[in-house]
């Protein structure tokens, strides 16, 4: 089962997509902020990350290139996420894709493949 690591400060839509993930037989661990999510990247890598780029205390493509950067993390799929954002924001942060809110499920899923795909 693959595990994926979802940062979103909304918490019905953190609520919705963990379920949708569940239901994609995906192992789900969710953060509402940056800080809880950066405690735990550096214990455990999952296997993709849904990362909202709006988040109460910090950004998305900022924690991207972050991401990037480490050896660690360098080679986890990341998918960025907003409602807000023009989807050129996430161009040069490294990530894998950008999925512009809101999205419908099918959306969401096949953005899914589309990235772990590449990965392979």
């Amino acid at each position: 089962m693959k595990k994926v690591y979802l940062v979103e400060d909304d918490y019905g839509l953190r609520d919705l997509m963990s379920v949708l993930l569940i239901h994609k037989n995906f192992e789900v661990q969710a953060f509402p902020n940056a800080t809880s999510f950066t405690k735990t990247i550096n214990k455990e890598i999952p296997d993709l990350i849904l990362m909202d780029i709006m988040l109460p205390d910090g950004n998305g493509v900022d924690l991207c290139k972050n991401l990037r950067d480490a050896r660690e993390t360098k080679e986890i799929p990341i998918l960025l996420m907003s409602a807000h954002a023009n989807p050129s924001i996430a161009d040069g942060s490294g990530a894998d894709a950008f999925l512009p809110k809101p999205f419908d499920v099918e959306e969401l899923y096949q953005c899914i493949e589309t990235v772990l795909e590449a990965r392979l």
